[in-house]
């Protein structure tokens, strides 16, 4: 008798938590890591507003003092409050809002003061090499603005020295970046900084006053947060309607238009080590390629050979056979490449199936909520790739334990428009999967262990 597919499971209400954002959840672990804030005078701990309403930005300030430690200079930034933990976060589409103040108790001869913004691909070394991928500035006031107390474009050059209180309100907005040589057109990449990653990416704000040239200036840096808003498109009709019914998601032989199949492979082996067997495998894939972080992929897989207690073993796996793989790529100060399984396919019955020499099963691969969207930017790339291996099934020993086929795919961090997915099965962040354990194994320093279990990278 078919088995049914298994309920509905959302980790989110198993643990009595509510959904009250627009935006998947963002773990902010690399913000925690990063180094404080830096000024020539140490800046004032971030200030929070007060109030749960999330629509009210959250204010960060930083100050500059004097000999008796009072406050001359101090930059504010107003960041997302979804988002901004130890440092502020701007979302993509999103201005950089702030201001300026300064309380000047003695004439200052300042000629202007800028905001500058960048964001770099940062190396790890002795010392740290950097690639700057963007840099923008804006004049806060400068003398040709005129009167500092109503600063014009238009206005006539300020000749006097700075004395009091003055205040100047900023917005500045993300650049667009060019698209690359073969037209691939770059979004400004997520912050990224992982304590096993080579390369990070960094953005930082500088607040300069200058002076004349033979006055020192002053400065303050601070590190700021970049949210990518990237998402997919809408998934086949029949797909919204079964997230919109919380029903489950048609397969790919009763929905053909919602899913891409692999190309089929071919997987041989030997059954209660007595005969040996050849099957067809093919994997599905959902359309669009692309899948919001903290959902899930589904999959689907069909199994066909002659032999039905061969193909009673194989479609008998839980886990196994598809994996997501993280793969990145840095050729900035040095060339590396890491691979890394960070998802595996859980897996159920399906009698959507066509022929009686066919098995066919249904999953998904759970994705965790901290992975790294896709990112490509200069010398730098996060790239995901569906993998599949022969099925770790159990009286089934395939021949050979390398990769059969994969799949690029892309990871982004908002939910398509719509109804959004449940996840249908627990998530999974451990694999004992001892072919797909053999290949990542390979890949690393310490050389193959066979029967070495793996932890899903988060």
């Amino acid at each position: 008798m078919t088995q049914a597919p298994p309920p509905s499971y959302n980790p989110r209400e198993s643990m009595g938590i509510a959904t009250v954002s627009e935006l998947p959840t963002y773990t902010l672990q690399e913000e925690e890591s990063t180094s404080s804030p830096t000024t020539n005078s140490a800046p004032a701990p971030p200030q929070a507003t007060s109030s749960p309403n999330l629509s009210i930005p959250k204010e960060y300030s930083y100050e500059l003092r004097n000999y008796w430690s009072r406050p001359w200079a101090t930059l504010t930034l107003l960041g997302d409050p979804r988002l901004s933990r130890a440092i502020p976060t701007f979302v993509e589409g999103s201005d950089i809002v702030g201001s300026v103040n300064l309380n000047l108790r003695n004439q200052d001869p300042i000629k202007s003061v800028v905001i500058f913004v960048r964001g770099d691909l940062v190396t790890a070394g002795d010392p740290d090499e950097r690639l700057n991928f963007f840099r923008t500035r804006k004049f806060v006031w400068t003398t040709s603005m005129g009167d500092p107390r109503a600063p014009s474009a238009s206005g006539e050059e300020w000749q006097e020295k700075l004395h009091g209180e003055y205040s100047w309100p900023f917005s500045i907005k993300f650049p667009e970046l060019p698209a690359g040589p073969d037209g691939e057109r770059f979004h400004l990449p997520h912050t990224l900084t992982e304590r096993f990653t080579r390369a990070s990416i960094e953005y930082y704000l500088e607040m300069r006053i200058n002076r004349s040239k033979f006055r020192s200036d002053d400065r303050i840096i601070t590190q700021f947060g970049y949210f990518s808003m990237q998402q997919p498109s809408r998934p086949s009709p029949l797909r919204q309607l079964a997230y919109q019914d919380d029903t489950h998601v048609p397969g790919p032989y009763s929905d053909p238009d919602g899913w891409h199949a692999l190309k089929p492979v071919q997987i041989r082996g030997t059954v209660f080590g007595e005969r040996t067997v050849d099957a067809k495998c093919t994997v599905f894939l959902a359309k669009p390629l692309c899948y919001t972080r903290g959902s899930s992929i589904p999959c689907a897989m069909t199994i066909e050979t002659d032999d039905s207690q061969a193909a009673d073993v194989l479609a008998a796996i839980k886990s196994s056979a598809v994996y997501l793989q993280r793969c990145v790529k840095c050729s900035f100060g040095g060339s590396s490449t890491d691979f890394s399984p960070c998802g595996q396919a859980t897996w159920w019955p399906s009698s959507d199936t066509r022929t009686p020499s066919q098995r066919h099963l249904m999953g998904e691969v759970h994705l965790r909520k901290d992975l790294q969207p896709s990112t490509a930017i200069k010398e730098f790339r996060i790239q995901y790739d569906i993998v599949v291996f022969p099925p770790a099934a159990v009286a089934f020993k395939p021949e050979g334990s390398s990769t059969l086929t994969t799949q690029s795919v892309e990871i982004v961090t908002r939910f398509a428009p719509g109804a959004r997915p449940r996840l249908a099965t627990p998530p999974v962040y451990e694999s004992n999967d001892a072919i797909a354990s053999r290949y990542y194994e390979s890949l690393g320093d310490t050389g193959p262990r066979v029967g070495l279990g793996i932890t899903l990278w988060g």
